[in-house]
This record gives C-alpha cells, structure tokens and sequence, in this order.
C-alpha cells in the first residue's frame, strides 16, 4: 500500500469528479450555520505539481484539469471548484489541489478538519501544507483503522470522505467492514467513498455498490466513464458512493454529472448519476 502515490494521477478524470462532487457536498453542508466536522482518511499531500516528474511520466492530467480548466459551463456550475484551483495557481504555480485543499478552503473557521495519511512523505508534505491551519489535525495512520478512534466526532454534523489506492482486494472488504462499523457509531455521519472503474477482470465497483446498499442506509452514486471498459487493464472510469447523502445533492449534481461527459468523454464513455437508497 505505501507504494501508492497519488502525484502520478493527480488533475486526471477521476481527480475531476471526485473533487467537483466534494465542492458540491461542501457548498450544501455550508448552508446550514451549524459547524461540522471533516474526515480525509487517505489525504495524499494535498497539492501536486504538475510539471513535477511523477504528473509529467504519464500526463494523467490531461484527461481531467486540462480539458476543463477553461469550461464556462462548469465554471457556472461549480465556481467553488475554480476559486480553490486558481487560489493554489496563484501561490504555486502549475499545480493542482488535492482534496484537503478544497476541504480547507471550502469550510468555514468554525468547522473541525482532520487529514490522514500513512505514506511517510505524502504525511510530512502534508503536515507542511496545513500547519499554519489551526483547524486541522494531520494524523499518520492507517485511514480505516482510523475511523474506529475518532467517530463519532465533535461536532457531531458532518462528513468522512475515504479514498483508497484500491491496490488489494481485500480493500474492498475492509472498507465495507469500516463503513459498517462507522455507521453504528455515527449513524448520521455523511460517507463519501470514491471508487475506480477498471477492466472487468479486475473491477470491483459493482460489487462494491451492491455491499454498500445492502446497509440499507440513503445511498447516492455518481460515475463517470471517460472511455469504454477494457478486458483486463486500465481504468475507464470512477466514480463516488455517498452514504446519508445530504438533501438536493442528486438535483445539484445532475449537470454536473452531464457536462463532465460532454467535456470529458470519448465514444464509448458513460455517465451515471442514481439514488440506489432513497431518503425517507
């Protein structure tokens, strides 16, 4: 697992629609004065440089930030997605913001943040980028053990975002088994769990998406498939599994969702945006 590093893929189509769906998470939690809490259980070093060596071997971000960093469209949809890029553009250039970037920016002083990470340098590069945030607390850990400690959380309101590498199988499973213990500790909590698409010899989305549902809890899915599924290599696609979705995510995501495809998408692709558990 701590061979992982997210720099070769950062900016790409899976970067796209996990990060636009958390900026629309968070704009729909700040409606609400009440504080919140915030969990990154696979935090990365929150900011990657694209003209680094690793983002330039496989140039992953051009199918992602490149084909979108223009779009008037998306920056109608999701202004806060652009406030975050251009604000890291502006302090370091040629870079993009991983996911405690836009949870740092997005969130308000009151609300409590806590970033984790087991990598021994994605941690310190992380723990350098937040130090100065006295809201943060960066942990090196193991993301889903972590979650047994700190739930249920003060303030009680709020959300966990899980973002494995996926290298092992048996990440699935633990997964579910930390989501499920979760839940019993915060029945509340909003879970958002990012998963990839690969070929169907080695992709577990669906079976992820049933084990999810089958906790009979609100479930919202959003995927986007940029290319066709391949036999065995590969990832097409990725997707997100939001559990206790907040109220009008569906309705706020939904043009999202259809001008990602547009602008990411080749022939073959696809988009999806479905409630698998609707709210009572």
């Amino acid at each position: 697992m701590l061979s992982y590093k997210h720099g070769f893929h950062s900016g790409n189509h899976a970067d796209i629609i996990k990060h636009m769906t958390l900026c629309v998470l968070l704009r729909i939690l700040n409606q609400k004065e009440k504080p919140y809490t915030l969990i990154d259980t696979h935090s990365g070093s929150g900011l990657y440089k694209l003209d680094s060596f690793m983002a330039q071997k496989n140039e992953e971000f051009r199918s992602g930030i490149s084909k979108i960093e223009n779009n008037q469209v998306l920056k109608e949809l999701v202004p806060e997605f652009y406030e975050v890029f251009d604000a890291v553009n502006t302090e370091v250039k040629n870079s993009y913001p991983g996911s405690p970037f836009f949870e740092a920016m997005l969130t308000r002083e009151t609300d409590k943040l806590t970033f984790i990470d087991l990598h021994p340098s994605e941690f310190e590069n992380l723990r350098n980028n937040f130090k100065r945030d006295h809201r943060c607390t960066i942990q090196c850990r193991e993301g889903l053990a972590a979650l047994n400690a700190l739930l249920p959380p003060t303030p009680r309101r709020g959300m966990v975002l899980i973002d494995p590498a996926y290298e092992e199988k048996n990440e699935y499973i633990d997964l579910v088994k930390a989501v499920k213990h979760g839940l019993s500790k915060w029945a509340t909590g909003v879970f958002a769990i990012w998963y990839p698409v690969l070929g169907k010899l080695r992709d577990h989305s669906k079976n992820l998406t049933n084990d999810l549902r089958r906790l009979n809890v609100p479930l919202l899915q959003v995927e986007l498939c940029v290319e066709p599924q391949e036999e065995v290599f590969g990832m097409c696609g990725s997707g997100m599994l939001i559990l206790n979705y907040p109220y009008n995510l569906d309705k706020e995501l939904s043009p999202v969702v259809d001008e990602l495809y547009k602008a990411l998408s080749r022939k073959g692709g696809s988009a999806r945006l479905k409630v698998i558990n609707a709210k009572e």
